[in-house]
């Protein structure tokens, strides 16, 4: 996931609902529907890479270029393979901190990892300097991150009828990086809460990163869905934490298979579709 997630080509298919069986008792409703006996859903959150905004290593050129500019006022002259190696371990042991003890790790201990590969020390003025621009040089990448198309507007939809908030593992660029998108964008006031694991101090799919958001939300877990591209984190994290949840693979189409959602999307239509059918049970269960 590290270097701000890189994107994956996606695969065109027609989206999936998938109800869940186990822990739950299915029933007519009055007027004869079936019902899967679960509350309506009040809430809904979201991740923010390749389920709000496009992901891909949009900031690399700029962060190598600042890069060498600091290791050459440092009469240092290092060839690409040598710096795209200690890239590569520094992104390996990144995701493995990510994948095994749920964090993840800023840019400033990116930079410690990358540098003591390269056997560099930079003066401390020069370190945070570097660091910081491996956080915020995201806002100055062209082309940068978008909103996957129709997000703007469903999500404004959305947020006339339910509670919002995002759930987001940061990369390299911190939680106060991504949230001046969400400005650029307007659709900021439209989430009611913003939960970054560079914050929290923990990532998905830990279950605290979840109920931490639901407890700002005011709703409980069987009471939202979250909606996310990973399996392994946005998936497999909300379900465990007792919520439903949407794999959205507008962008980005995960073959983890490993934990069923209940429902998989390929647009934002179909994610307000599937909204809708689940509130439309909802509606019918409580008649």
């Amino acid at each position: 996931m590290a270097d701000d997630r890189a994107a994956q080509p996606r695969h065109p298919r027609q989206f999936i609902w998938r109800r869940r069986h186990r822990r739950t008792v299915r029933h007519r409703s009055r007027r004869g529907g079936v019902s899967d006996g679960r509350p309506v859903i009040k809430a809904i959150t979201f991740d923010f890479w390749n389920t709000l905004y496009t992901a891909a290593a949009y900031a690399h050129p700029l962060r190598r270029r600042f890069l060498r500019a600091l290791l050459h006022k440092q009469g240092i002259d290092l060839d690409e393979e040598r710096l795209d190696t200690a890239e590569a371990i520094a992104r390996d042991e990144w995701n493995r901190i990510w994948r095994d003890e749920y964090r993840t790790p800023g840019a400033a201990e990116w930079v410690r990892l990358m540098l003591d590969e390269l056997g560099v020390r930079l003066p401390p003025a020069d370190f945070d300097a570097l660091a910081l621009y491996y956080d915020r040089s995201l806002l100055e990448a062209d082309p940068g991150p978008r909103l996957i198309d129709g997000a703007r507007e469903t999500i404004g939809r959305l947020a006339k009828t339910y509670r919002l908030g995002i759930i987001s593992d940061a990369a390299l660029s911190s939680g106060r990086t991504l949230r001046e998108f969400l400005i650029r964008d307007q659709i900021i006031d439209f989430f009611a809460c913003l939960t970054f694991s560079d914050e929290l101090g923990v990532s998905k799919p830990h279950v605290r990163a979840f109920l931490s958001t639901l407890d700002c939300l005011g709703v409980r877990p069987d009471e939202a869905v979250h909606v996310g591209d990973l399996t392994r984190s946005d998936i497999a994290g909300a379900k465990a934490a007792g919520m439903r949840a949407v794999r959205m693979a507008a962008h980005y189409d995960d073959a983890n298979r490993s934990v069923a959602p209940d429902a998989v999307v390929y647009s934002y239509a179909e994610l307000e579709a599937w909204l809708a059918a689940a509130r439309a049970r909802g509606a019918r269960d409580r008649e």
